[in-house]
């Protein structure tokens, strides 16, 4: 009687990481056809051309395959960013730039974007993608502030407020931009404008 053969773990993964692959490619097509309100999950595996429970296997639900692609997305545009920072630019500078570089990844996909942002907001696992990008992000943007604060270059600031005034700021300007309120100039411009007050401002308070 012959034995099952057996396939080696390597190969297993390569192929468990196609399929999620798969599932999210799909998701992406799906929710740029019909939006978050066509979005589901035998709809995403009849797309990928997997079984329905193969989904499952690979998320636990659709609100952590979208987080996931907003993560997939938001990390490009932070790697990019965080790559080709001004080494001399002051705080004000390395922050702008970072967000400039995250409202263009929006721009180039904003219907797309716009699907993301909707269907992820109110969903967040405690271990989840945008969990963990979020204290990354949080760490950076408090680094930044310690930096330019021990150069003298910024006041001191709270770190946790610092983060929460900034991110605030950048989130509330990349809405009105996909909403059309605003175009790529404008954001830039406020954002930066904004926070030099914040920064003027927090620093009045301790003089």
């Amino acid at each position: 009687m012959s034995e099952t053969p057996t396939i080696p773990m390597g190969i297993r993964q390569q192929r468990k990481q196609r399929t999620r692959q798969a599932l999210l490619a799909a998701a992406r097509r799906v929710l740029e056809r019909r939006g978050t309100n066509g979005l589901t999950t035998r709809e995403v595996a009849a797309e990928a051309g997997v079984a329905a429970g193969t989904f499952f296997v690979h998320f636990p639900d659709l609100g952590t395959l979208v987080e996931t692609l907003l993560d997939e997305h938001v990390g490009r545009a932070l790697d990019t960013a965080l790559a080709t920072l001004p080494e001399d630019g002051d705080l004000v500078a390395r922050l702008v730039h970072v967000a400039a570089e995250l409202y263009d990844s929006y721009d180039r996909q904003p219907e797309l974007s716009r699907q993301y942002l909707s269907a992820s907001l109110f969903h967040h696992h405690p271990d989840g993608p945008t969990e963990r990008r979020m204290a990354e992000f949080r760490v950076w943007v408090a680094g930044e502030f310690a930096r330019a604060g021990g150069a003298g270059t910024a006041p001191p600031i709270d770190p946790e407020a610092a983060f929460t005034a900034y991110f605030s700021l950048y989130f509330g300007i990349l809405v009105a931009g996909l909403r059309g309120e605003l175009d790529r100039a404008d954001r830039v411009r406020l954002l930066e404008t904004t926070l030099r007050r914040v920064v003027g401002t927090a620093g009045e308070g301790r003089a």
